[in-house]
């Protein structure tokens, strides 16, 4: 072995090294060592096959000069340096936090000792380390001393966070002094966030605004493009709503739960998706439900499928479905609008901030094609009329608002399937269909995108125009048109080879942990339901099954052998009001705990499984409810089932045992008409009655649900809304009902007479009220006056009219309101106000 050589830097390389682009740690430290002779390469790992050293490799780019440094992190790594080659150099090896730079070619190691400020080359045989495929880097929070740890294998048992961003966040720079971070409005938090992972035994927790150094731009980049699988790893997601309160069950009207800025932000999305199981918890840090619980809660709240939340696999839903998730969402960044979806369709890409929302998202789209072949991501629409021509890609989210129900393309479309891009444009095949040349012109055309519509199944076109031999643009972007059914195309068969998306791997070794022969799981019994106490007999248990651990908690353990199962009955009676219900939790080999039921006197069960199920409710004999949630915890299979008594007059009984389902129904409203007068003014939408649980807001537009016809029930009266709008800032008022009788859409206008409110409109178009015969008539035209000065104006009518939707939109109908000059009789231009 050679001896270690020191290099001194010259004067030129100094220089170099000096104006290079290294961050700030490294190129104070190391200003003065040569670059020359080094090559660019992606981010690495390698582990030396002689110790158990790791070194996590990253990369350094300076202009034609770059470097990889590799940072010890375990046990030190034997070089093969002789001890008296150590002592002469005054050289201490294997420390953990030395730096390595591996030169090119890789026949040297170039070690720099940050205490020293000073550089060793070393020989060294290369092939002693060898690339660890798919290494997942972590930083995580230790949740009994706040203090930081790295990890680059053999990742602990977490609990995640997922939050909204306020003011002074707890930094990576200020949890390394914890002094300084207790007077950050943020650290309360942190502290709250790791006393919940303590409860459950967690001993680390990943909490993006402190574990992440977003100093560092490289680790910045590596943090955005792992997100999903940090999330997808963790044993749970504790989701903190800050603006929200447990004190209104999610499913009441008057609950914030909806309205939470947490349902608004881009991140929160893939943090939503991602995780097995997710708790959400309120200002106070108390439980409000999970995931699974209040799947059909969320689902109204993001649009996204029930399915989703109960376990199907996301990558089965299309493209332009998927993003449409995201359409609603803000960032504080625009390119963030484009990096928070990267991970939900398993893309990788470099963020480059600058670039621009539009530009970011024009990436991704590029990236999703290169492993997509599903046609569905052309299925947008521009958000406003007018707009010049356009290409195939869209620029926002937001242009994928009306997408939620295209379904994913064929997967065999025949011939020429594929497509690419170009210097020119995207070169694609589409079968052309020729419009109307009266109204579109001979030069446009619709070209179907081999999609359809989940709702009835109509097939999905674009408007194409031809500006010169073989190539087009979109045009009328605004519009995807729907048609009933295909015109004949030849069918010219192409093969193509698709490469099978890479599944993702769990980093985290300890979650295989069903193979056990015990689990162990603790029952107890919320504050709320201590009323209660356990009762059981002997018969159904086996011996040194159950454990009292204190009065409140009780501790089973499962024995898994392949000769039997095992089943557990646990009767709880109330000392107080007589109640009782009952626990049955199975195991079966080799799948450990298989599932739970919850039993009460009155005729009800209710059960879940090991999975996604976390939550059942079952009713009391005195209209009380008992429920039980299940908790996961830092211990590998062990689960804290968690008992909670709601009594019969507590306002969220009623919404606990509900589900609700989205209608299939519903009217696009525009939520504002400019200009409506001779003398100026807006007409704006300001409420809907009764409150629309499922509707939605646009820039622009309105989604407005109505009630299912229910085959069961005869009465169909009460399937309509009343909007209010009002012109010149609530100066005068007019009123649009609209609905279906039976499957006829129907609408009316009227203006406010006297002091009539939008719920006394409502009511008098059921079945008694004074306008019911309106509803009858089912008119999906009608106007209304709404300004008249005779001194120098003609009158002005409001008309508002519904009809089927022609082109993609949500839900099934459309109402159009315009403004249009009329002549009315002399009595009624008198009585208006």
């Amino acid at each position: 072995m050679s001896r270690v050589r020191r290099c001194a830097p010259s004067k030129n390389d100094t220089q170099r090294t000096q104006n290079s682009d290294l961050d700030d740690s490294f190129s104070t430290q190391y200003s003065g060592v040569s670059l020359d002779h080094l090559r660019t390469i992606d981010l690495i790992f390698f582990r030396s096959s002689t110790s158990n050293a790791f070194f996590r490799v990253f990369k350094r780019v300076c202009g034609r000069d770059a470097g990889i440094v590799a940072k010890m992190s375990h046990d030190p790594v034997n070089l093969g340096i002789s001890d008296t080659d150590r002592q002469k150099d005054n050289l201490i090896l294997g420390r953990p936090d030395d730096e390595i730079l591996i030169l090119n070619p890789p026949d040297a190691v170039l070690l720099l000792l940050s205490p020293l400020k000073t550089c060793f080359c070393v020989p060294c045989d290369i092939s002693a380390f060898r690339l660890v495929s798919n290494p997942i880097f972590m930083r995580l929070l230790n949740t009994k001393t706040l203090r930081l740890e790295e990890f680059y294998s053999e990742i602990p048992p977490y609990a995640i966070l997922s939050h909204t961003w306020e003011k002074e966040e707890v930094t990576f720079q200020d949890i390394q002094n914890l002094e300084i971070a207790r007077r950050k409005a943020g650290y309360v938090k942190v502290w709250k966030a790791c006393v919940r992972a303590q409860r459950y035994d967690f001993d680390w927790i990943w909490i993006d605004s402190c574990c992440i150094n977003k100093d560092s731009s490289a680790e910045l980049s590596e943090a955005i493009n792992s997100m999903y699988q940090y999330y997808e790893d963790a044993e749970v997601c504790y989701a903190y709503l800050c603006d929200v309160s447990a004190s209104y069950h999610p499913r009441d009207p008057c609950s914030g739960f909806r309205s939470s800025r947490w349902f608004r932000r881009g991140w929160t999305l893939q943090e939503l998706l991602a995780p097995s199981h997710v708790v959400f918890l309120d200002r106070d840090w108390i439980r409000i439900g999970t995931r699974w619980s209040l799947r059909d809660v969320i689902s109204a709240t993001t649009a996204i499928p029930v399915k989703v939340f109960e376990g199907h696999d996301i990558n089965a839903f299309s493209v332009a479905q998927r993003i449409s998730w995201a359409a609603l969402r803000e960032t504080t960044r625009p390119e963030d609008q484009a990096y928070c979806l990267m991970g939900i369709f398993g893309v990788s890409m470099p963020p480059i901030y600058g670039e621009g929302g539009i530009k970011a998202f024009m990436r991704l789209q590029q990236e999703i094609i290169k492993i997509s072949d599903d046609r569905s991501i052309f299925a947008w629409t521009a958000s406003s009329k007018g707009e010049g021509p356009r290409g195939l890609l869209a620029r926002s989210p937001y242009e994928f608002r009306m997408s939620g129900e295209v379904k994913a393309s064929e997967p065999d479309v025949g011939d020429r399937a594929s497509y690419s891009f170009g210097n020119n444009g995207l070169h694609i095949h589409l079968p052309l269909v020729t419009t109307d040349s009266s109204h579109f012109g001979a030069d446009v055309f619709l070209a179907y995108l081999h999609c359809q519509s989940g709702r009835d199944g109509s097939y999905i076109h674009v408007y194409l125009r031809k500006t010169a031999r073989q190539r087009y643009v979109r045009c009328h972007a605004d519009e995807l048109a729907l048609l009933p059914s295909l015109s004949p195309a030849e069918n010219i068969q192409e093969l193509t080879v698709k490469e099978n998306p890479i599944p993702r791997h769990c980093c985290c070794p300890q979650r295989e942990h069903m193979s056990v022969n015990t689990s162990a799981h603790s029952i107890c019994l919320l504050p709320s339901a201590r009323h209660f106490s356990l009762q059981h007999s002997q018969k159904w248990l086996q011996k040194d099954t159950v454990h009292h651990i204190d009065e409140q908690t009780a501790s089973i353990s499962l024995q898994q052998s392949a000769d039997c199962d095992e089943t557990v009955i646990l009767e709880y009676h109330s000392w107080t009001t007589a109640e009782r219900f009952s626990i049955n939790l199975h195991s079966t080999y080799p799948l450990g705990l298989d599932y739970v039921e919850l039993k009460t006197v009155v005729p009800s069960f209710a059960s879940f499984g090991p999975d996604k199920e976390d939550a059942i409710y079952g009713p009391l004999q005195s209209g009380a409810h008992v429920s039980l949630t299940c908790e996961m915890r830092g211990h590998g299979s062990q689960k804290v089932f968690e008992i909670d008594y709601i009594p019969k007059e507590h306002p969220s009984t009623f919404f606990m045992a509900q589900t609700l389902h989205p209608p299939e129904s519903g009217f696009m409203v525009p939520l504002e008409l400019a200009g409506c007068t001779p003398i100026g003014g807006d007409i704006k939408l300001v409420d809907i009655y009764p409150p629309d649980f499922f509707g939605k807001r646009f820039r622009d537009q309105a989604y407005i649900t109505l009630p299912d016809d229910d085959d069961d029930d005869d009465d169909t009266s009460n399937r309509f809304r009343v909007l209010t709008y009002q012109l010149w800032e609530g100066k005068r008022t007019f009123y649009v009902a609209l609905g279906f009788q039976n499957s006829t859409a129907w609408t009316d206008i009227l203006r406010r007479y006297k002091s009539e409110t939008a719920e006394e409109v409502w009511k008098s178009y059921l079945a008694q009220g004074s306008r019911a015969p309106k509803r009858l008539e089912c008119q999906t035209s009608t106007s209304a006056l709404i300004y008249y000065d005779a001194s120098f104006s003609l009158p002005h009518d409001l008309t508002a009219s519904v009809k089927k939707r022609t082109s993609l939109q949500i839900g099934t109908h459309l109402l159009l309101l315009e403004e249009v000059l009329n002549l009315y009789p002399p009595s009624e231009v008198e009585n208006l106000d």
